[in-house]
């Protein structure tokens, strides 16, 4: 192997660990912004990861010389991924959907006794 290739390779590693630190500081920065919705929150950052995670796979890890068969799976992972992150907000709607049929074990205690309150009626010590 020539000098000129692990210098050149040495140069791409500090390439890549430079842009690990800006997307490093622009996930701090990005905190400091509010999006207005839980989403968009999640979805800047995982973008951000997302981009943080090809850059030590494809580089470090050396899967750009990889055959087609990693990025198939790689694809099956990220849909994987979409389906997973979408199972809570289908959830949540559905929760919102049928509240009315959602019956709470536990009801607020307005007799300010302390306690767990079941039915209506204060079980102080009842646990």
């Amino acid at each position: 192997m020539s000098g000129h290739n692990i210098e050149s390779h040495i140069k791409v590693y500090w390439n890549v660990f430079y842009a690990l630190l800006a997307f490093t500081a622009l996930t701090v920065g990005v905190t400091y912004i509010e999006f207005g919705s839980v989403f968009w929150n999640f979805f800047v950052g995982l973008a951000i990861a997302s981009i943080k995670g090809y850059l030590v796979a494809a580089y470090f890890m050396h899967l750009n010389d990889e055959s087609k068969t990693i990025y198939f799976i790689l694809g099956i992972s990220v849909i994987f991924l979409a389906v997973m992150m979408s199972i809570p907000m289908l959830w949540r709607s559905s929760a919102a959907n049928n509240k009315e049929n959602y019956i709470p074990y536990a009801i607020e205690d307005n007799h300010d006794i302390g306690g767990y309150v079941k039915d209506g009626k204060s079980k102080k010590g009842d646990y």
